[in-house]
């Protein structure tokens, strides 16, 4: 069930954040997980839980109990005459989809990395890009809950939904999701289209585009006028993917001729704006039909760290049009493209896009390079437009910033302190958030 006395250090995805915890806990099952929380409880330790390590803040870090649900995967049960599923919360994406595929589901929309578990990705309101979508945790119609006394709650949208909206984004800080129930549609397959455009039409353009496709999202260079633009949409023709080109575009030029430049940079960070000039220079076409959750997952092996706000919808382009003025001004050393996406809003107590539409801007820098000094200035344009951070992406707000920016801060503070009362979940960074 666990190594009773672990000091193995942990790291996540992107190396940044490294902890060693006193006891590395991998429960099997639910009552072992429950068996785990309380004993921890009892002895007046901190308990999180780790899914991929996809998160870039100190989330998961503990020099106390550190839960993996790795051995807690896989469907529990699927019923597609209902359209849901419920699996366990340790599940990986990247294993979920081809089970619901078998029985005939799928996931609405997913974001581009599959590699996360399900919990944290609800946990964290995770996303891709769609303006009919909202995050992976208004995905979750029920959740079962294993709070701080070792006491399991099944919570959903008709049982304690308070306390279920609260649940859906909470960082960890209300319990130890144990099972995710899915709302799901039928399997479907993407048209997907990969194009090259301008900065200055794809401003004049995106809404048209967002509106006028199932999903739409865009990358733009640094330094550069090129802009990649991604459109999928739902279709009934036969898959068709020529995979030569396909690893060609995806595997060799995402990944090893761009992490073989980004090791340039890292060394010379002169070179990254003729690196990001060159890079924009070789954007191309390329089409495929493949099943929905293959044509939105991304192969990504370049680590690196992020940072991404949600705004308002109708004000991301702007916000878009005065980051990239201010990193083309600065000359900032960023070779990475900002990312553009948009996500429906929801009713999620502190999900990033609670009440309202959202564009969502990621900004990313190379593992090993700095970062702080263009994450800063990123930040500053973000909180001009009321904009909120991902809560898994690196951001400096603390508990007084993240109170003006959410309607529903102290319904799900109550919340907290109801399923909570000792603070067993909360870290000292975890503090920083929700202490003031």
């Amino acid at each position: 069930m666990a190594n009773p006395s672990s000091s193995r250090a942990w790291r996540n995805w992107s190396g940044r954040v490294e902890c060693r915890p006193g006891k590395f806990a991998e429960p099997k099952s639910l009552s072992e997980l429950q068996t785990v929380v309380r004993d921890a409880a009892a002895a007046g330790k901190k308990v999180r839980v780790v899914g991929s390590g996809h998160s870039f803040t100190e989330l998961v870090a503990t020099d106390d109990v550190l839960i993996t649900l790795d051995g807690m995967q896989g469907l529990v049960e699927a019923k597609p005459e209902a359209g849901e599923a419920t699996v366990w919360a340790g599940t990986k994406l990247h294993r979920l989809n081809p089970m619901l595929d078998e029985q005939g589901l799928a996931m609405e929309n997913l974001g581009d990395i599959n590699v996360q578990s399900i919990a944290g990705a609800v946990s964290t309101g995770t996303h891709g890009t769609g303006m009919k979508f909202g995050n992976i945790a208004t995905q979750a119609i029920g959740l079962t809950l294993v709070t701080a006394s070792g006491e399991v709650l099944e919570l959903s949208e008709t049982k304690d939904r308070d306390l279920f909206k609260a649940a859906q984004v909470s960082l960890g800080t209300l319990g130890v999701i144990a099972k995710v129930r899915l709302r799901l549609v039928p399997s479907y397959k993407l048209d997907y289209w990969r194009k090259k455009s301008t900065f200055t039409e794809t401003l004049a353009k995106a809404e048209e585009w967002r509106d006028a496709h199932r999903q739409f999202e865009f990358y733009c260079f640094p330094h550069a006028e090129q802009v990649q633009l991604k459109f999928l949409d739902q279709t009934d023709a036969p898959v068709n993917v020529n995979a030569r080109k396909k690893w060609f575009a995806d595997v060799f030029m995402e990944n090893f001729m761009f992490g073989a430049m980004s090791m340039v940079c890292r060394s010379f960070p002169s070179m990254c704006i003729p690196i990001a000039r060159f890079c924009a220079g070789t954007l191309g076409f390329s089409h495929e039909i493949n099943v929905g959750h293959k044509s939105l997952s991304t192969v990504r092996m370049v680590k690196f760290n992020e940072m991404e706000f949600a705004m308002p919808a109708e004000r991301g382009l702007e916000c878009v049009k005065e980051l990239k003025e201010w990193i083309d001004r600065e000359k900032v050393t960023v070779h990475f493209p900002i990312e553009f996406r948009y996500v429906k809003g929801d009713d999620v107590c502190i999900s990033p896009h609670y009440g309202r539409d959202s564009a969502a801007i990621s900004v990313h820098q190379f593992k090993g390079m700095d970062y702080k000094k263009y994450f800063d200035g990123c930040e500053a344009i973000f909180r001009n437009y009321n904009a909120r951070p991902h809560w898994g992406k690196l951001h400096s707000l603390k508990a007084k910033d993240l109170r003006a920016l959410y309607p529903k801060w102290d319904e799900f503070q109550r919340a907290r302190q109801q399923l909570d009362p000792k603070g067993v979940f909360l870290t000292p960074y975890l503090k920083s958030l929700f202490v003031e």
